[in-house]
Formats: structure tokens, sequence, C-alpha cells
């Protein structure tokens, strides 16, 4: 088996063991390093990022009950593939979770929050001089994390979260700087109209903006059909 492109963790800070495991290996599925169908060993991951077995094994739990993983009795445990109905419904759960939060932060929407906005804006434009997906992938969600934050319900994001797994690699499959600068220009686009007080426009913005996913999702399998669940 060949060593897992991931980096051994830095010395713990407040996140226990497992919290860090955990948050390396979202972030090594969701880019991609560790693709769909890779075979990991609890022994290897915990010798590779310098931790005891059991962070490692919580950490296997919590990204099965995601959806990223498929731990099998006596079978090699996979990194799962995509599946296309999950895309979907969690596309779904995110617009209505999101767009209500949406509502909110118009209500809340104060010159602070709209600086809040707006130098998010700037950290994403950043991220796009940088060329770096995986820095611009982790903009884009604090955008709209923001948005739920404005609107004075973070916890919001974490429901999104939890239903967004299989989303998230085919939005980052997708990726290219093509790409990401219509993803900033249509956050952009949500900004002015949130910032003039034009909620409905803000809305609307959202929902296409959201609803790419299902426009790409066939042609993301077309390009990468070893990385999905066959569709019944």
């Amino acid at each position: 088996m060949s060593e897992i492109p991931i980096t051994p963790l830095a010395p713990l800070t407040q996140k226990s063991a497992t919290d860090m495991v955990f948050d390396t290996l979202y972030e090594a599925v969701i880019s991609l390093q560790l693709p769909p169908g890779t075979r990991v060993s609890e022994a290897e991951i915990a010798q590779q990022l310098d931790v005891s077995r059991q962070p490692v094994r919580d950490a296997f739990f919590r990204l099965s009950k995601l959806g990223f993983l498929l731990i099998r009795p006596q079978r090699a445990t996979l990194i799962s593939k995509i599946s296309p109905k999950a895309v979907l419904n969690a596309a779904f759960i995110r617009t209505a979770i999101e767009c209500e939060c949406l509502r909110e932060a118009a209500r809340q929407m104060t010159p602070e929050a709209a600086a809040r906005l707006r130098a998010s804006l700037d950290r994403q434009e950043a991220a796009l001089e940088e060329s770096d997906r995986a820095v611009f992938h982790a903009h884009d969600d604090a955008f709209h994390l923001l948005i739920s934050e404005i609107a004075g319900h973070p916890h919001a994001w974490e429901l999104i979260q939890e239903q967004k797994a299989h989303m998230d690699r085919v939005r980052f499959l997708t990726l290219s700087g093509k790409r990401q600068r219509q993803v900033h220009a249509e956050h952009q686009g949500i900004v002015d109209a949130l910032t003039r007080g034009d909620t409905a426009s803000a809305e609307a913005q959202l929902r296409n903006h959201l609803a790419d996913i299902r426009h790409v999702l066939a042609r993301v399998r077309a390009e990468h059909g070893d990385y999905f669940e066959p569709v019944d």
C-alpha cells in the first residue's frame, strides 16, 4: 500500500487528538488527496500522524457517519465513492437552510456586518491570486458560515456540514481558476444585494449560486466516473 499524502500533526492545542485527526482526514478526502476507493488503515494513519490508534479509530467512525468511509468487518476500509443521490439531497437541504439564514442576515445587516462580508470577499480574491484550490475552498465555506453568523445562527452551518460531504468533493473537482472567479463574482453579487437592502435579489442570487452543483454533476461524473457510485 502506498503512503498516504498527509503530514504529521502539529503539537496538540485546545483540540483533542481525535478532532485533529478528523480535521486532517476530512480535508484530505475533500481535496481528493484521498480519492474515492483508497484503502486506509488505522495503524498506518496513526503512524503517519504520530498518534495512538484510538483517536484514529474515533475519527474513522465520525468520517463513516458522514458517508466518507466504508468500514467493513474483516475487510479493507475504503474512502467511499461519491453518491449522486447524496449530492442532490445535500443541495436541497443546504439551499433551504442557507436561504433562511440569508433572509435573517438581511434583517440583521449592519455596517460592521457589511464590512465583514467585504473582508471575506477580499480574502477570496487573494486566494484567487495564489491559484490555490484548497485555500479558496476554505474561504468559500467561510463566506457561507459568515452569513449564518450574521443571521445569529452559526449552528445552521454545522447542520449543513453534516449533510454536504459528498457535495464538497464535487465542488472541489469543479474549482478551476475560471470557476473560482465565477464563485467570487456570485458572492460579490450576493453581498452587493444584501448591503443595498435588496433581500429578494440576494436570495435569488444565492439560490442560483447553490443550484450550480446540480448543473455540473453530470459533467463531473462523466469526467471522473471512477469516483462515483453507479446510479440505479
